[in-house]
């Protein structure tokens, strides 16, 4: 293939992106549009202030659980990575 017909096909593909973009956008918007009215639809008339405060409490509760997870996998880690660096360490002295 030629120049004339890479620079035609180079034209060609980015007419073809700019056509996708452009259907992509407009799929975004109206994804968000369908997202923004069915966030709408919940009815808080219902819900007791013991129930909201139910699950503010679960909440809290689940975070602090995951908080100490979070914790527990960076101490694991460091651990691990403290025993290869020293045991690497150690073959190297005496090696």
């Amino acid at each position: 293939m030629g120049t004339l017909g890479c620079i035609n096909d180079m034209l060609r593909r980015d007419k073809e992106n700019r056509e996708l973009r452009k259907l992509n956008k407009e799929r975004i918007k109206e994804h968000y549009k369908y997202i923004v009215k069915k966030g709408n639809n919940f009815d808080t008339s219902n819900v007791t202030i013991e129930k909201l405060e139910e699950v503010i409490k679960f909440k809290q509760e689940k975070e602090h659980t995951d908080n100490l997870l979070t914790i527990k996998v960076y101490a694991i880690i460091s651990v691990l990575a403290l025993l290869i660096l020293s045991a690497i360490w150690i073959l190297m002295n005496f090696i």
